[in-house]
């Protein structure tokens, strides 16, 4: 087995600076291609087993089970037939090689429990239980915290599928002792002592409903009560969390802003920093960044949304992209598939032709 210490020195999947736009394909002739940039690079010869796309590179397993991993224009060999599961993100790539799990973050790799079952990871930060040190941890930044200790996880204990849970840079979980602690920038803090009764996480922050049925959220240090009563719904993005008050109104965390949209109870969807949304005309509207753009006079019934973008074919057939606060009409030809990757709109036209728009850019 190539293990990937051995080659990582060699390498360096950068964090810092300019983020690659990345996307990628397979041909009517099972060839793998990577839109990197503005450039396609034919880098396997075959269909790989999987793929998944972060911020600064493609990891995958290639079709005999290698894993790899694309970035800075390179592809690089992890290790050999050996990885059972695998993650990457803004600025992690994770893999599990048995119960082995390990993180490369920027030139480093990192070997965070020689024997874990039960892990999260989000874009910069991992919470992760130790069965040999019995001790439930969180990772961020290079450093491993150790934030429960002398565990022996029973049945009601760090469900990983309820009580932990990890967005972008933080991560919240109800211990052992059902006190309600965030992680966030290497520090852990009680924020109730008594459990919760639903809780969300999103970059910087946690919306949550108290015991006493109160709405609350943490922003970046901050504790705010929102609402003496729990919303109806709500959901977390970056930044941002939007919800349906229990007096009728429809309201939009943002950045420490708090935005009344109107007395209605929408559709509406979030995903990282964007909230689509149906008016109270039923027009199609995206909250981003603080200002609301109206997309269409209806609100389809589907639609793909990320990071700063959304894309939809409307009623006429006609793919269009709103990105970065602005809104492009791509193409009115029969559209086979389409899918972004974080602001990247891939689609397919006719039987193999694949076509790329991001930041404004046809590519071919």
């Amino acid at each position: 087995m190539k293990y990937f210490i051995l080659t990582i020195l060699f390498f360096s999947f950068s964090i810092i600076g300019y983020a690659q736009p990345f996307s990628a394909y397979t041909n009517i002739r099972n060839e793998f291609f990577i839109f990197d940039n503005g450039l396609f690079k034919n880098i396997e010869p075959l269909r790989p087993v999987s793929y998944k796309i972060g911020r600064q590179g493609i990891a995958y397993l290639d079709n005999q089970s290698i894993f790899k991993l694309y970035s800075s224009g390179s592809v690089i060999t992890i290790n050999d037939m050996f990885t059972t599961s695998y993650d990457i993100s803004d600025n992690l790539m994770m893999f599990r090689s048995g119960n082995r799990i390990s993180v490369i973050d920027g030139n480093k790799a990192i070997l965070l429990s020689k024997l874990c079952e039960s892990f999260k990871m989000g874009d910069s930060v991992v919470l992760f239980y130790d069965i040999n040190k019995r001790s439930f941890n969180g990772y961020y930044d290079g450093d491993i915290i150790e934030l429960e200790s002398f565990l022996n996880l029973g049945e009601n204990d760090l469900k990983f599928d309820s009580t932990v849970k990890v967005s972008d840079n933080i991560g919240a979980y109800i211990n052992y002792n059902e006190q309600f602690k965030v992680f966030f920038n290497k520090h852990s803090e009680i924020l109730e002592n008594q459990p919760v009764k639903e809780f969300k996480v999103g970059r910087n922050l946690v919306g949550y409903i108290d015991i006493n049925n109160i709405f609350k959220i943490y922003y970046k240090g901050q504790s705010y009560v929102i609402d003496p009563f729990a919303p109806k719904s709500f959901m977390v993005g970056d930044d941002l969390i939007a919800f349906q008050s229990n007096d009728g109104y429809f309201k939009i965390f943002h950045k420490g802003n708090l935005y009344t949209i109107g007395y209605f109870e929408p559709k509406y969807q979030v995903a990282d920093r964007l909230v689509a949304f149906e008016d109270l005309n039923g027009y199609f509207k995206i909250f981003h960044e603080g200002t609301q753009t109206q997309i269409d006079i209806y609100y389809p019934e589907k639609f793909l949304i990320g990071y700063n973008s959304m894309a939809y074919v409307n009623k006429n057939n006609f793919l269009r992209l709103f990105s970065m606060g602005k809104l492009y009409d791509i193409s009115s030809m029969s559209i086979n598939e389409f899918r972004l990757d974080y602001d990247v709109l891939q689609y397919k036209v006719g039987f193999n032709s694949f076509k790329i728009f991001y930041n404004g850019e046809y590519y071919n």
